[in-house]
């Protein structure tokens, strides 16, 4: 895959995923589809807390028995999880918009032609 439409494609054909990036959370966040998060860093934290999630594990000290747990959990609650998380997780977008949105504001107002 070469280009980050695809990979979003990927993970909305998935029922669950598992991940340890950053960016695979945020691909399945976008997609609405339930995650299971091990934590490696911080920002694998902030991120599942901003939607109300912990992570399975931590990689310090892995626990498989949690990971298959949360997993299980998210499997058999899937529905419930995307109504849960969705309002969230299109706040989050409309968030991450905003930056991008400002710029072309500033560029469409002549402001940025010298």
């Amino acid at each position: 895959m070469t280009h980050p439409q695809d990979m979003l494609a990927e993970v909305a054909a998935c029922n669950l995923l598992i991940g340890m990036r950053l960016h695979s959370l945020i691909y399945a966040a976008s997609q609405l589809v339930p995650m299971v998060g091990i934590s490696y860093d911080p920002k694998i934290d902030q991120f599942l807390k901003r939607l109300d999630m912990a992570t399975a594990m931590d990689t310090r000290s892995p626990d498989a028995t949690a990971v298959a747990g949360q997993t299980l959990h998210l499997l058999s609650s899937a529905s419930e999880w995307k109504h849960a998380k969705e309002a969230t997780i299109q706040r989050l977008k409309n968030e991450a918009r905003r930056p991008a949105e400002q710029i072309a504001l500033f560029f469409a107002k002549g402001r940025g032609m010298q």
